[in-house]
């Protein structure tokens, strides 16, 4: 039986079609009949007009705006989703996420790293703006592979979402922007090259940009769905689960559920 993953994107997805639309099929051709990717995003107008690399580099506009997303994990275990991919390298609320529920919630850029580490020696996350580099870097600075990550980086000039998703029409400039940026990353010793940044990545796929200068250029949401997917294999066929001890800790699962309830008006 197929699993049903839940797959949430930090933009007003619906707004970027070409993008909703590139994961939705690439996620069939990794995926095959094993699992299915719902993809989710936020409400339009969530962002204000503004671009979410703009504003959710503000540690305010990061809680506000995405705090949605801490009652969609909530919902998607209730709806009998297997996994939880948060599809975003601004990585928000993984420890919140990860103590609400029981099914594994997956990091797109915890996946990315650990993979990565599995690739090389030493990685290199390229994103789309200083901003979303400066989260990214904080995340790794999280999961404590800092001994592992060479640099953390982004394209000169930086593109915005929306400017990323024009690209989709007319890639050239945003894969030499990359390019660069990358053969730079190399040059200074890096092994494995991973876009920190998900329209920016899946431009890079849908136009076959797997290598650059001998180092692989990881393809972030395939090695997160098929993480979520082994995960949940995990926890259906031997019970694993994330450890409450401390990090994840979630000793009253009943108040979670009455604390989700009345922030939905229920």
């Amino acid at each position: 039986m197929a699993l049903r993953i839940w797959h949430q994107s930090t933009t007003e997805i619906d707004n970027i079609g070409v993008y909703k639309d590139s994961l939705i099929s690439r996620a069939r051709m990794i995926l095959g009949g094993e699992a299915e990717i719902d993809v989710h995003g936020l409400p339009s107008g969530a962002h204000h007009g503004r671009a979410p690399s703009a504003s959710l580099g503000n540690a305010y506009l990061h809680h506000r705006i995405l705090e949605p997303i801490l009652h969609n994990v909530i919902e998607a275990e209730r709806q009998g989703y297997a996994a939880f991919v948060m599809g975003s390298f601004s990585d928000p609320f993984i420890r919140e996420l990860r103590s609400a529920v029981d099914i594994p919630v997956i990091s797109l850029t915890e996946s990315a790293l650990l993979i990565g580490c599995s690739l090389g020696k030493y990685l290199v996350p390229i994103s789309n703006a200083p901003a979303v580099a400066w989260m990214t870097r904080t995340s790794v600075d999280a999961y404590q592979l800092q001994a592992r990550v060479l640099d953390v980086t982004s394209i000169d000039p930086p593109m915005d979402e929306p400017a990323l998703a024009a690209g989709y029409h007319n890639p050239g400039p945003v894969i030499a922007a990359f390019t660069r940026a990358a053969e730079r990353a190399v040059a200074a010793g890096a092994d494995v090259i991973i876009p920190a940044e998900g329209v920016l990545a899946q431009l890079l796929v849908i136009n076959g940009v797997k290598t650059i200068a001998g180092a692989p250029v990881l393809d972030v949401f395939a090695a997160a769905w098929c993480y979520a997917v082994m995960m949940a294999r995990l926890w259906e066929r031997t019970g694993l689960r994330a450890g409450r001890a401390w990090q994840y800790r979630r000793e009253d699962p009943e108040l979670i559920g009455i604390i989700h309830a009345e922030s939905q008006g229920a």
